[in-house]
């Protein structure tokens, strides 16, 4: 049950989106002073030069979830907000994460943790719906 409503959220515009084969732009998410470890969190991106960022502090409920959970959405919260903003759209992004469990699920398609399959498949619905062309990477915490 879990694959359709997946294909149904990836197939939910009245419009087929157009997948494009090379991107216009290059965006970056940079880890600078911050993750999404502890009560806190934190994305930054460059985007053409200029740099682009968010934080805060994590609810009760969040701070009670995965480090993993916690790790991805936080990069997703960032990714929503710049496509909302249209920083992202038709962009080839690098994202470097520390996280095994984010790039694995992401590569995999598929979690079987249910929370992180859910963040998964937004990921996937805004690299499908905004042109995204995403390259998640895995970079050892001890060399970010």
């Amino acid at each position: 049950m879990a694959d359709i409503v997946a294909l149904h959220k990836l197939f939910s515009p009245a419009t087929p989106p157009l997948c494009a084969v090379r991107p216009s732009a290059t965006a970056t998410v940079v880890y600078g002073f911050g993750d999404a470890s502890g009560s806190g969190f934190g994305t930054t991106f460059l985007i053409q030069g200029t740099i682009h960022y968010r934080h805060g502090q994590w609810t009760n409920d969040h701070q009670e979830a995965s480090s993993n959970y916690r790790e991805l959405k936080n990069l997703i919260l960032g990714f929503e907000e710049a496509s909302a903003a249209g920083l992202l759209n038709d962009c080839e992004v690098f994202l470097f994460t520390d996280n095994t469990t984010a790039e694995s699920a992401f590569h995999k398609g598929t979690s079987s943790s249910k929370p992180l399959l859910e963040l998964i498949l937004r990921l996937r619905c805004l690299e499908l719906h905004h042109s995204l062309f995403l390259h998640v990477i895995h970079v050892a915490g001890t060399r970010m």
